[in-house]
């Protein structure tokens, strides 16, 4: 019975965490009509006031970037405060998911290493002066820097892998629910379009599937074995 309450307690958690990241999604999605309209409807007013575009542009660019400040926020919460406890509970339960929990370490760790090394190289070409010299030092520190970018955008991607595209077979294989299967292709088929320019919509319906079949399995889980604290 304590397994079974672990179990249900890591699928809720986990089903959060998707509603959380389809948060994330729609506040990216009105950030970014919000912004077009307020840059279109702007310029709209150039003739009458030729100043006012360049303030307004400014300010609805300001305002896009609150907005997906807020929608990275969330989405990060969503990963690491409540995607990767729901792993580490199901891991507990079934070994198999400790895979998918370690997904999430990686994802944190690329995203530091990405974070860090976005830092020192702003950081180092601020302070380059144009001397011959420094800027050969520059270049060839940004290169390297770049390289450290890349290399933390590979070890977040096989934490995405692992986390969202393994846990979402992992979850169909336990739970033998083909909405979990639907996900995880639609997550794989994702990830090989965003090589070519196009990510986000597949991966917003891999979301919705997640989030509905964790509910099913929960209401399923909870009917057969209800306890004083679901009553």
């Amino acid at each position: 019975m304590e397994t079974r309450n672990v179990e249900i307690s890591a699928l809720r958690t986990l089903r959060s965490g998707f509603l959380f990241l389809l948060v994330a999604v729609i506040v990216v999605v009105i950030a970014v009509l919000a912004g077009l309209l307020s840059i279109i409807a702007t310029f709209g007013f150039m003739p009458a006031a030729p100043h006012r575009p360049f303030a307004e542009v400014i300010g609805a660019v300001a305002t896009l970037l609150i907005l997906l400040l807020v929608a990275v926020g969330i989405a990060l919460y969503a990963i690491f405060g409540k995607i990767r406890p729901g792993m580490r509970q199901l891991s507990e339960v079934d070994n198999g998911f400790h895979i998918s929990y370690t997904g999430t370490t990686l994802i944190l760790v690329g995203l530091v290493i990405m974070v860090l090394g976005l830092i020192v190289l702003v950081a180092a070409f601020a302070a380059v002066s144009f001397s011959p010299e420094t800027m050969r030092g520059a270049v060839i520190g940004g290169l390297t820097l770049f390289g450290v970018l890349v290399i933390g955008a590979i070890i977040a991607l096989i934490g995405n892998i692992l986390t969202f595209v393994v846990g979402a077979f992992l979850l169909y294989s336990k739970y033998q629910n083909s909405l979990y299967m639907a996900a995880g292709i639609l997550f794989v088929i994702d990830i090989a379009m965003s090589h070519v320019g196009f990510s986000g919509i597949l991966t917003l319906a891999g979301y919705v599937l997640m989030y509905i079949a964790l509910g099913d399995t929960i209401n399923k889980l909870s009917t057969a074995a209800p306890t004083p604290a679901q009553a």
